[in-house]
Order: structure tokens, then C-alpha cells, then sequence
């Protein structure tokens, strides 16, 4: 089960008291070569920039397609291509990471089952936490991302509850409610990051939902699943980052996608933290090897 005291979390090394991460997220791509050639060009063009990265946060959507063989091949390029910047990885599961589930009812989840064995990734301890937790510069970065039960009985997907015995689902309201309080009582502030938007964003999550109302402590939330430009999958409002929080005075930044067939360009984030908070976000066009947007996140 997740643990909810948020306090005692894992702590991610930075290099003094603010940090800087590298938010990835829908990479999405079938094929290995497509896949290699797609990571490998975002991580050559991080490594020429001048940023001095502490962690890379991959928001889901890792993998795509049912094609067994192919899954393990693009999961251990990944693993190797992130591995050149030496840097802790945190990991959560989107749609596309469940798809061997989803088309042909095989429990296996080639990246997530890799990580486990990966000294410098985290992820979520069991395949059925809907949650997990780390620390870094000061502040707290709660994860969510699909999960599901380990012997089959039920997957979640697009923000509800799927597989042969969806009502075995044992994360209820009072779950969701339990952990928007235990970040609440995190002596610091709280960041979000996840596959699915809140309700407020671009293609929200059901089960996200539940967590609201959000504690005033948390002060960011990131996702990706909505590609930016998708003008078939995302027609409403495809190029917003940056939207509200359904009733709260808190945005929410999309921050996909790495692919470039359906979100023209391949974009990625880095965000910048500090102890009081994050501070900024920063959009990277990696096709273009360009700064397209920075949006201030420090409260005035």
C-alpha cells in the first residue's frame, strides 16, 4: 500500500538548496528506432544546453503499442538513454504504459518492472499504488500516474477504472482524501506531478478529481496525456499550458509531449525549485533546440 506519511519520503539529491529537474512526459513512440531517435536527440540537445539538472521527472507514457518485443527494446533504451545525464529518474505510468494490458490482458509492464531493478529510479513501490512521494529543494513532488492490480483484476486508464473486476478497485474517496491531507500536513510546499490534468485542464482525469479540493500548501501541478497542438485528441484549446484548477486559485502546466507526430515540435519542461517553492518553468522546443516559453511560478 502507499505510504501516506509524506514526511518520511525519500529525499533526491540537488547540488545546493534549489534544484532543477528535467519534466519529460508522452514520448509515446512504437517503433525502437523511432523511440531511440526521439529520446536520444531531447537528451543530446538538455546535455548542450548550459542547465545544471538535479533529477529527470517522466510523466508517463513511456511506451505505446501491444508488440511485446518491441515494449522491452524501447524500455531499455530508455533506461539507457537517460542513464547519460546521471541523474536520479522518477517514473509513473500513463495510458500508453498499460497498452499490452489494455489489447491483450498481459500483466507485464516492461519499464515500470525495469526501473525496479535501477538504482537511480524511482517509482511507485507496488504496481498498484496510486501514488508515490519524493523530496527535493525544500519542497515535496507527489506523483500519480495509472497503476493497477497486480494479478489482473483491474487497471486504471484515462482517469476511471478498467480490467476484468474494476469494482476491486481498492482506492476509494477516503484514499484520495487521506493523501490531500497528508500533503496537506507536509511542512513545506507540495508539488503534483502527474500524467492526467485535474479537473480545470485539458483531458482531466475522473480519479485525479478526487483529491479536490487541493491544500493551500500545494502550489504546482504538471501533466502531461493532452498533447499540445493535437488538434484531434486535444481540439479544445490545444496549444494552452497553462489552466486552472476546477474552483482553486492554483494553475496546472501541461507539459507534453516529447513525440512530434501529434504535437508538432518535441517539447519538454525544466523546472526550477527552491525551498520557498517552485520558482519557474521553462519550456524546451528540442527539434528547434530553443527556449519557447518561461512561466513564473514564485508567489509574489
Amino acid at each position: 500500500m502507499s505510504d501516506f506519511d509524506l514526511r518520511a519520503s525519500p529525499q533526491l539529491p540537488c547540488q545546493g538548496t534549489s534544484a532543477r529537474v528535467w519534466v519529460i512526459s508522452d514520448i509515446q513512440q512504437s517503433e525502437p528506432a523511432d523511440a531511440l531517435a526521439t529520446l536520444s536527440a531531447a537528451v543530446d540537445d538538455m546535455l548542450a544546453t548550459d542547465q545544471k539538472l538535479d533529477a529527470v521527472w517522466c510523466l508517463g507514457d513511456a511506451l505505446r503499442g501491444p508488440d511485446e518485443a518491441a515494449l522491452e527494446q524501447v524500455a531499455d533504451l530508455f533506461i539507457r538513454q537517460l542513464a547519460r545525464l546521471n541523474l536520479p529518474v522518477c517514473y509513473l505510468l500513463g495510458n500508453h504504459d498499460v497498452d499490452l494490458k489494455r489489447a491483450r490482458d498481459i500483466d507485464h509492464h516492461p519499464l515500470w518492472e525495469r526501473t525496479r531493478a535501477e538504482p537511480n529510479w524511482h517509482t511507485m513501490e507496488r504496481l498498484d499504488d496510486f501514488f508515490f512521494a519524493r523530496r527535493i529543494g525544500g519542497c515535496l513532488a507527489v506523483f500519480m500516474g495509472d497503476h493497477a492490480h497486480p494479478g489482473g483484476d483491474w487497471f486504471t486508464t484515462h482517469g476511471g477504472v478498467s480490467g476484468r473486476i474494476p469494482e476491486r478497485y481498492p482506492h476509494d474517496q477516503a484514499s484520495y482524501t487521506r493523501l490531500s491531507q497528508a500533503m496537506a500536513g507536509f511542512a513545506g510546499p507540495v508539488m503534483i506531478a502527474s500524467h492526467y490534468a485535474l479537473p480545470g485542464g485539458q483531458k482531466p482525469s475522473g480519479l485525479m478529481g478526487r483529491l479536490l479540493p487541493l491544500p493551500a500548501n500545494v502550489k504546482l501541478v504538471m501533466h502531461g496525456h493532452a498533447h499540445i497542438g493535437d488538434l484531434v485528441w486535444n481540439k479544445d484549446n490545444p496549444w494552452q499550458r497553462n489552466n486552472p484548477v476546477s474552483g482553486q486559485p492554483l494553475r496546472q502546466f501541461n507539459v507534453s509531449a516529447l513525440e512530434s507526430v501529434r504535437s508538432p515540435g518535441s517539447h519538454s519542461a525544466v523546472l526550477k525549485i527552491s525551498p520557498a517553492g517552485p520558482l519557474s518553468l521553462r519550456i524546451r522546443c528540442h527539434q528547434e533546440h530553443k527556449w519557447l516559453d518561461t512561466f513564473p511560478l514564485a508567489e509574489a
